[in-house]
């Protein structure tokens, strides 16, 4: 398989993750909207408001990464024509800039989760237990995706390796 493929494979696999995350920002946001409708109680009511944030976050993230993915695979696939090698080269750097960022990810989103426990089991009211809710329920989407991302990502980066080692 040449090369290119390995880098659309990738690709085609972050435009996969943006549509799920996108998709589910879209359930969240029709949840958060039947919390508004048919809440009956406080809390209930109180969920719209950081269900509806998460949601609108998840769907402009996914929307986002379905965007700058579909544009990648033609810069990709240009540069790759010009510049094989260059290009290989110039993905290694690339991939080993945002790999690094994984285990920063999962401590972030494990923190958010311990605050989002905190703000729900410390506090009676309904906002911070709401809000708590809100960020665990999003900490959790993240750490679900990324760990997709990340296994990608490495496979990717052990295919550019690879591909250097064959030059």
């Amino acid at each position: 398989m040449d090369f290119i493929q390995y880098t659309l494979n990738w690709c085609k696999g972050e435009i996969f993750e943006g549509k799920l995350l996108a998709l589910y920002g879209v359930a969240i946001i029709c949840i958060a909207f039947l919390f508004w409708k048919f809440g009956s109680t406080l809390f209930a009511k109180k969920m719209f408001i950081p269900m509806l944030i998460i949601g609108l976050l998840c769907a402009l993230i996914g929307g986002s990464l379905v965007a700058n993915n579909n544009k990648r695979i033609v810069d990709f696939q240009k540069s790759y024509q010009e510049k094989p090698a260059q290009f290989v080269k110039d993905e290694k750097v690339r991939t080993e800039a945002f790999i690094k960022w994984y285990p920063y990810t999962r401590y972030i989103m494990a923190a958010i989760i311990i605050v989002g426990l905190i703000c729900h089991l410390f506090w009676n009211a309904p906002w911070p237990r709401t809000i708590g809710l809100g960020l665990i329920l999003l900490a959790f989407s993240v750490l679900f995706l990324d760990h997709f991302s990340e296994e990608r990502a490495e496979t990717y980066h052990e295919k550019i390796i690879q591909e250097l080692k064959e030059e």
